[in-house]
């Protein structure tokens, strides 16, 4: 009972880490002015035409696509994705409004910003989907409309971006090399993130499992 405890406890540590960690490195790219990812066009160019934040924007459209999926599942949303856009909206706003990162006010400045961010959305993003906690709602959507047209997962996903890139654009979203970059370097990032902690998870899962064998071996024992 015990090593279930800690070991959840761990599951949420790196969970609510790798939120945070994916909110900082999409604040970063928004804050390098060189572009942004496809969903942060569409967040950015709808919190410019409203009186609501970025991370608002992230939370309605995330919770949004829960329902979405929700109801073409006909099941019950899923607690665990609903929290994990709440929680990114809660910590963009608070790293947007609470100024944590440099002012690009140069160039290098700009192009740092930009790729330290691409490499935090990558790392964070990798850590959160590890623990299996609670699939972002991109994910879970990719995933039903691609079981329920046939259709790959890649192409699906892609449609999504495109569609979401869009939609930004007609909104007044930034788009610039940023977006590119990040649409191309943040996938390869969250794989290499995603096979190091599903390891680490795994490698604490069997240590848990070993402590609590030598215990049961103990007590029969004694």
């Amino acid at each position: 009972m015990l090593s279930n405890l800690r070991l959840s406890a761990v599951k949420i540590v790196i969970f609510v880490a790798g939120l945070f960690i994916l909110a900082f490195g999409a604040a970063a790219v928004i804050q390098a002015n060189l572009g942004a990812g496809s969903w942060d066009v569409l967040h950015i160019g709808l919190a410019k035409r409203s009186f609501l934040s970025i991370g608002a924007w992230v939370q309605i459209i995330g919770i949004a696509m829960v329902l979405l999926a929700s109801i073409l599942e006909r099941k019950q949303p899923q607690i665990g994705s609903a929290i994990n856009i709440i929680v990114i909206g809660f910590f963009l706003n608070w790293i947007l409004d609470g100024q944590m990162l440099p002012t690009a006010d140069a160039l290098w400045k700009s192009i740092l910003l930009l790729l330290s961010g691409v490499g935090l959305m990558g790392l964070g993003s990798g850590m959160y989907v590890a623990t299996a906690l609670g699939a972002g709602p991109r994910d879970g959507i990719t995933l039903i409309l691609a079981r329920m047209s046939g259709r790959s997962i890649r192409l699906v996903r892609t449609g999504l971006e495109v569609i979401a890139l869009f939609c930004g654009w007609l909104v007044g979203g930034p788009i610039s090399i940023g977006t590119f970059v990040v649409v191309f370097l943040v996938g390869p990032i969250m794989q290499a993130s995603l096979y190091f902690w599903r390891h680490q998870i795994d490698h604490f899962e069997n240590v848990m499992m070993e402590e609590m064998i030598e215990e049961t071996v103990s007590q029969e024992g004694n």
